[in-house]
């Protein structure tokens, strides 16, 4: 895992967030797997994986994720923002704009929430 890859995680309700940072490789998607195999495992949760702040993306570290995530818990997984395409396997949402217009119903008061952020900097403008 290159040193700048970080990944922050909170809950709200059910739902789990991970926000990742820096690039991903393929000793971050092993991280990333890891993780969501904590937080999805038997429970009926969601995940939500935001990838604004991915600065780069290798394509072995999708492969990696796509051979080691289950297809049947990834209806319950959302990648959200600018490099959800390219990191999401096939079977999970794909949302590349913030988590209020897809992914979930937004209500702001997740830690970090791009929505609130970008509510604010509109109501600003």
């Amino acid at each position: 895992m290159e040193n700048n890859f970080t990944m922050e995680t909170y809950s709200q309700d059910q739902d789990f967030h991970i926000d990742m940072k820096g690039t991903f490789d393929g000793a971050s998607a092993f991280a990333l797997i890891e993780e969501i195999d904590r937080r999805i495992g038997d429970k009926n949760n969601s995940v939500y994986v935001e990838t604004t702040n991915i600065s780069k993306v290798y394509s072995f570290g999708q492969s990696i994720l796509a051979s080691n995530i289950p297809k049947t818990v990834r209806k319950s997984i959302c990648f959200c923002g600018a490099m959800a395409g390219q990191i999401a396997p096939k079977g999970c949402a794909i949302e590349d704009s913030p988590l209020k217009q897809g992914c979930h119903k937004c209500t702001g008061d997740c830690k970090n929430c791009p929505c609130s952020q970008s509510d604010k900097r509109n109501s600003q403008a």
